[in-house]
């Protein structure tokens, strides 16, 4: 092959994005439907409407045509309150609990944990995360619609409606601001005589409503305990006249209306009507196009952080045909791109720092007590809730994670010296607003002390990829230490090894078959207890040393790690779940809590650690062989599992189950398939970040690129990715090949760029010069670097 000219690479480099003529203009605008969310109907049910969130006040869209429900929530809006709640019984029970599992007597060990170290969960104490209330729109014009049309721009972050009335057009247009702090509400009409339309605010059960000083206010609290709130509703009528109601107000003869909704808790302030009056009050004054447009550019500075494109496509139809085609044939480029934006738009519209982050269901929940409290599981669920967040842009977002998990601290201190008799914090299963670090429940889920240590390893990724050394110095590392001493407390010698083991510890939320058939639940030194214990001391080391602080903790942690109990490969070639070689009850479970070390983990990797890779398929194709994945968020986790795995038509497979199964019409994962689905966002947030990578990995000081690229995405690019060392990745992709990526990073960083398979480095013109003798390449802060290769300029 022959040297390029200097005119071809610059004409290959500028190229890198574009696409010819026609080709290049149908292309844009398949990729632009990609960011919204069509349909030709009203939902019919709660799982099927539209999401809109400001990352503390959010509504569910339906879009009725003569009478509209939006479902109302605010995300600190909780019953429950804090209490001392730790079992005095654990701490006496532990060293026996040990000495029967070291034994191998594990019935009356499970016994025994269960009657001793646990207790009942108090549902009064523990509380519910609760709907706001809702807001009814009653319009008074005729059913005869034509033209309907729903959809959600998630570009925009706006719901529309409209539809057409004889020759008079409706339109309706929902917005979440987290600038101006309030959910807006635009109608408007082209009929001569204008809109009538009577909207009501209301809640079901533990609140007051009441018209006040020409608003109408709906104040309450949660029975018996909880946050006190507080909503606010005001409106501005173009014309026509307004009438004020009890609990609401009749619009007649308005060509166009505006409604203004705030709401507040106590959970962070003092006052909440006070603060809701006073948020409103700051919109007053400002026009329906100068608080739109305040919410479009902040909502823009997110969303467009990254753009994802997977060729051209035709794929025009509306996102219910989607997905049911999705059913039958691999789901379309046009679907994934949809996807993979909808999970960014779930989270910006969720979490934003200042308050709680999602939860289970996110932002929006239906009802007084939603399915698991929607509360905050921290054996997976919030954790892959912010999967996607560093790899996407969104980085900062992880925030409100960060405020939440050093709220528990506290909590967790008590636990640990109460019902451990150790140093440091601990957490359990799940957890919410009021603290709530204790044991509960069943040893299956609530015997699982390692709920902080897995979110420490979400302080370590926010520090690789943006290497913020006053984060790490400042935040991260006192949580770490908090974590490190418990772990350093509740390690033991396990006397048939030598080896450090953790425990007792569930393997969440699965069970092992006992000798009398029984499940049995809890173990010394399961899979997952020892990849969290070594997260928690390497992450601990490694800050410690970075910040030139406490050495002797660093070496404390260092000497635990070399003696650490490591993952094992049983004789059938798997991933040890627990210590010995168990019958697995349930053999097809939704967790793969042994892969923790696979993704999000430090352990296994394809390149580094081969065996335990082989051993991790082999996991992955039994579990599966018995049902695994047929949750959405267990679909997801397989999905990233795979990608990690280099297996990109698995990962895509995985990712089809998820979209076939598990995914409602308007794109929200579902728990699993059923007449009356529950929604967990979690899945659509695992599978986004799954996406992202089987795009690019950039762990263990390597970028690699396209490392799991499924044969359906044959063209494409991802424009701003983010990868660890704060970089920022542009990329494309033409017949599976990488055809030019641009390297920005915000710090010098040095690292191996690992090409697709079968596409040697060579092959890029201009990179090979800048790699040096070791295969590596230093990319200096601030700098942009760009290479073409050879793919480009003779497609």
């Amino acid at each position: 092959m022959s040297e390029p000219t200097r005119r071809n690479v610059i004409a290959g480099t500028s190229a890198l994005f574009m696409l010819p003529g026609l080709a290049q203009a149908a292309a844009k605008s398949a990729h632009e439907d990609a960011k919204t969310l069509r349909f030709d109907q009203p939902a019919a049910r709660w799982i099927e409407a539209l999401p809109v969130g400001n990352g503390r006040l959010g509504a569910m869209v339906f879009g009725g045509v003569r009478e509209e429900r939006l479902q109302l929530n605010h995300i600190e809006i909780w019953s429950g309150r804090t209490v001392e709640d730790n079992p005095v019984t654990t701490r006496d029970a532990l060293p026996e609990v040990r000495r029967l599992l070291f034994n191998g007597d594990r019935i009356n060990a499970n016994k025994l944990a269960q009657a001793r170290m646990m207790q009942p969960m108090n549902g009064d104490d523990f509380g519910s995360y609760q709907m706001l209330g809702d807001l009814h729109l009653r319009f008074e014009h005729a059913e005869n619609v034509e033209d309907y049309r729903r959809e959600l721009d998630m570009k925009a972050a706006q719901a529309r409606v409209s539809y057409r009335i004889g020759k008079a057009v409706y339109k309706r247009t929902v917005l979440a601001s987290y600038p101006d702090k309030v959910l807006l509400v635009r109608l408007e009409t082209t009929a001569p005589e204008g809109l009538s339309v009577t909207i009501k605010l209301t809640r079901r059960q533990d609140a007051t409503i009441s018209a006040q000083n020409g608003q109408i206010v709906l104040t309450g609290q949660p029975k018996p305990y909880g946050t006190r709130f507080a909503s606010v509703l005001s409106w501005e009528t173009e014309g026509g006249k307004a009438e004020m109601t009890a609990d609401g107000v009749r619009v007649t003869g308005a060509k166009g209306v505006l409604l203004s909704l705030t709401a507040a808790t106590d959970l962070f302030g003092a006052d909440p009507l006070s603060t809701a009056q006073a948020a409103l009050a700051e919109t007053k004054g400002k026009s329906w196009k100068r608080l739109a447009a305040t919410q479009a550019r902040d909502h823009a500075a997110l969303f467009n952080a990254v753009d994802l494109s997977l060729g051209i496509t035709d794929d025009t139809r509306l996102t219910p045909s989607q997905i049911a085609a999705a059913k039958d044939a691999a789901p379309s480029p046009a679907l994934v791109e949809s996807y993979f934006n909808f999970g960014r738009y779930l989270l910006i519209s969720s979490s934003r720092p200042g308050s709680l982050p999602p939860n289970l269901q996110g932002l929006w929940a239906d009802g007084f007590s939603p399915p698991w409290s929607a509360d905050y599981h921290i054996n997976i669920n919030i954790n892959m809730n912010f999967w996607p967040a560093e790899v996407c842009g969104i980085g900062h977002l992880h925030h409100s994670l960060f405020d939440f998990a050093e709220r528990l601290l506290p909590y967790g201190e008590a636990t640990a010296r109460i019902a451990y008799g150790c140093e440091g914090a601990v957490a359990h299963y799940t957890t919410n607003p009021w603290g709530h670090t204790a044991l509960d429940g069943r040893i299956q889920y609530g015997l699982w002390p390692d709920g902080l240590a897995w979110l420490c390893l979400h302080y370590w990724e926010h520090y690789l990829y943006t290497l913020d050394k006053a984060f790490l110095q400042t935040r991260a590392l006192p949580f770490f230490t908090a974590c490190a001493r418990f772990t350093l407390s509740y390690l033991v010698e396990d006397p048939r090894t030598g080896k450090l083991v953790s425990g007792p510890a569930s393997s969440p939320e699965n069970s092992y078959v006992q000798s009398d058939g029984t499940p049995g639940y809890v173990d010394m030194g399961c899979a997952m207890a020892q990849s969290l214990a070594r997260t928690v001391l390497f992450c601990t080391s490694q800050a410690a040393h970075l910040c030139g602080v406490d050495p002797e903790l660093a070496q404390s942690c260092e000497t635990a790690l070399e003696r650490l109990a490591p993952l094992r490969i049983g004789a059938d070639g798997r991933v040890m779940e627990w210590s010995e070689p168990l019958i697995e009850h349930e053999p097809g479970h939704r967790h793969i809590s042994q892969l923790f070390g696979l993704y999000p983990g430090l352990e296994m990797d394809v390149r580094r650690t081969p065996d335990l890779a082989e051993a991790a398929r082999k996991t992955i194709a039994e579990r599966l062989k018995h049902g695994g994945g047929h949750t959405g968020w267990s679909s997801a986790w397989l999905a990233m599992f795979y990608a990690r795995l280099a297996q990109g038509d698995d990962a895509f497979g995985m990712l089809h189950k998820l979209l076939a199964h598990s995914t409602s019409e308007s794109l929200l994962d579902l728990y699993s398939p059923s007449d009356n689905p529950i929604f967990q966002i979690d899945g659509n947030l695992g599978a986004t970040a799954a996406i992202a990578e089987m795009l690019l990995q950039s762990h263990d000081g390597e970028l690699r690129l396209l490392p799991a690229l499924p044969t359906n995405w044959k063209d494409g690019h991802i424009k701003g990715i983010r990868a660890r060392g704060g970089l920022t990745v542009d990329m494309a992709w033409r017949n599976h090949k990488v055809t030019g990526l641009s390297l920005k990073s915000k710090n010098t960083v040095t690292l191996r760029i690992v090409p697709p398979k079968d596409q040697p480095l060579s092959e890029f013109y201009n990179l090979s010069k800048a790699i040096d003798s070791s295969g590596q390449i230093t990319l200096t802060a601030g700098k942009v670097f760009s290479f073409t290769s050879y793919a480009l300029l003779i497609s």
